[in-house]
């Protein structure tokens, strides 16, 4: 066989064009996706004295478009998240569990109702309804009225093996008993054992009024009013709740408010959760036109295999749940969703390793391994939790895909209107709304998008600890386009960090994304 010779100048041809080939993939790489930080964010690093090696987010284009598809800055790096870990937790339990369960409550006897009296114990078996709040608990009074009982002779028994004694002890101690933030979990958890005070003012003195009721709970008002502004309030006031009889607690409050104040909310831990429990079903019972033979005691233990069912209260929706858990951040409600997982998988009783297996499973199944993740109780309210920017924006990115994408979306603060973006970005997206209203060719909306992403704005879940700010969420741009985006500060000056993330985003609502190479 004859070979054949190509000339030299024909062959280098191929060699250079096979070269240009091997590299072209690389090139078109660089054009989609970029690390490094833009001016606006280095500008704004600089003035609130935070490090860029502290900085870590990831940029992800979620509509078509001929510029960079995503950008990053040390995207891959596990960083302590706060409570945007929520939006695994939430993301989860709507795929897992869905949208329309309900948590249930059952309520159990091992006596029998004889002339409206129930003659024997009142068993309670709580499988973590984030939600049991007075009207929850005045329903299922009520129900049992309907049930023909006007009387209980017996005492509170309450079964709490629904979850791991050690579930109690995920979150840090911050020295803050009395915050709500801070309620450990609870499969019979009722109004977050909080008590919320409303102060208010007529004819200039103050007046205290409280929920839930509570059976034996006195309010002793020392309150003073006095001239000034509302602005430092609580520098002089002062408020403890002590026992002072058996069945007997006094809330005592003095010191001044401020004539400025009209009305002050004030939420604090109180008593024991046993107590706590005991006292409200008291009063509920009692607003609900109920007797009590004698004062119940509380004893503590499982609901017996004979005991007789009473009721199976059903309670908040797992939506309305995210959407307290999002928008307003409620670390307690994130962490009886986490549990709720393993509960659902009849894991009993319910422990974090349980939740996080199954995390890790669901995560694996929607091919989304994060091998650096690390939950400690799925609220981010925690010093050892950990995940990536780069995992959290794949996460939202395959969230619009998502059967339940329309529950999710809706669960995020929206800027400027609720939640813990009401305050921030109001003046920047007034300008952005007016500028797409005058001009429609502008906006360009992408139909293939979830509803909520159809319009201009700033759906985003919010982080903080000492230490930590963070962002999650979407942007939509001024031109239409959609951006999942996550951004992490871990950096002692950190609190400073909210014009940071602020810059962030209206960087993306200008459509930055567009102008860099």
């Amino acid at each position: 066989m004859r070979a054949f010779n190509l000339p030299l100048r024909h062959n280098l041809y191929w060699v250079l064009w096979g070269i240009f080939l091997l590299f072209l993939p690389n090139q078109l790489s660089a054009q989609e996706k970029s690390n490094q930080i833009p001016k606006p964010i280095q500008k704004m690093l600089l003035t609130s004295k935070i490090p860029d090696s502290s900085l870590s987010f990831s940029i992800q284009r979620l509509t078509p478009h001929t510029g960079l598809s995503q950008l990053g800055w040390q995207a891959n790096q596990a960083m302590h998240p706060a409570s945007v870990m929520k939006i695994l937790t939430t993301l989860a339990a709507l795929d897992l569990i869905g949208p329309q369960y309900r948590w249930k409550t059952n309520l159990y006897t091992t006596g029998y109702i004889e002339h409206g009296t129930l003659k024997g114990n009142l068993y309670w078996q709580g499988f973590g309804d984030p939600k049991l709040v007075p009207e929850e608990l005045a329903n299922m009074m009520l129900e049992l009225r309907r049930l023909g009982i006007h009387s209980i002779a017996g005492d509170l028994v309450l079964d709490r093996s629904a979850y791991h004694p050690s579930v109690k002890d995920s979150a840090p101690d911050d020295g803050e008993p009395k915050r709500a933030y801070n309620v450990a979990p609870d499969p019979l958890l009722y109004a977050f054992q909080t008590i919320s005070f409303t102060i208010s003012q007529t004819n200039s003195k103050p007046v205290i009024q409280y929920t839930p009721r509570l059976t034996g709970l006195k309010i002793v008002n020392q309150l003073e009013s006095v001239t000034g502004d509302c602005s430092n309030w609580s520098k002089s006031f002062k408020n403890t709740i002590q026992k002072t009889a058996p069945l007997q607690f006094t809330a005592l409050f003095s010191g001044n408010i401020p004539s400025a104040c009209s009305q002050i909310a004030w939420n604090t831990v109180a008593l024991e959760p046993d107590t706590f429990f005991k006292h409200g079903v008291m009063a509920a019972w009692e607003d609900a036109g109920g007797q009590w033979k004698s004062p119940p005691n509380i004893v503590l233990e499982k609901v017996p295999k004979h005991a007789q069912l009473l009721i199976s209260y059903r309670g908040t929706t797992l939506s309305d749940a995210v959407k307290d858990i999002n928008k307003l951040s409620n670390n307690v409600m994130a962490r009886h969703l986490y549990l709720t997982l393993a509960v659902e998988k009849g894991l009993l009783p319910a422990s974090t390793a349980d939740s996080f297996q199954i995390v890790q499973e669901w995560l694996k199944k929607n091919q989304l391994p994060m091998p650096e993740l690390v939950i400690e109780n799925g609220s981010g309210l925690s010093n050892i939790e950990r995940i990536s920017a780069e995992h959290l924006s794949q996460l939202l990115t395959k969230a619009v895909k998502s059967p339940t994408a329309d529950y999710f979306i809706h669960s995020l603060p929206i800027a400027g209107i609720d939640g813990t973006m009401k305050h921030r970005l109001s003046d920047r997206l007034k300008k952005v709304f007016s500028s797409t209203k005058s001009n429609d060719k502008v906006f360009t909306p992408d139909p293939s998008m979830p509803v909520k992403l159809q319009q201009p704005g700033v759906l985003m879940k919010t982080g903080s600890l000492s230490q930590v700010r963070s962002i999650a969420g979407y942007v939509i741009s001024k031109s239409g386009q959609v951006y999942a985006l996550t951004s992490i500060i871990n950096h002692p000056m950190a609190p400073s960090g909210g014009p940071v993330h602020d810059a962030l985003l209206t960087w993306l609502l200008e459509d930055g994304l567009n102008d860099l190479k």
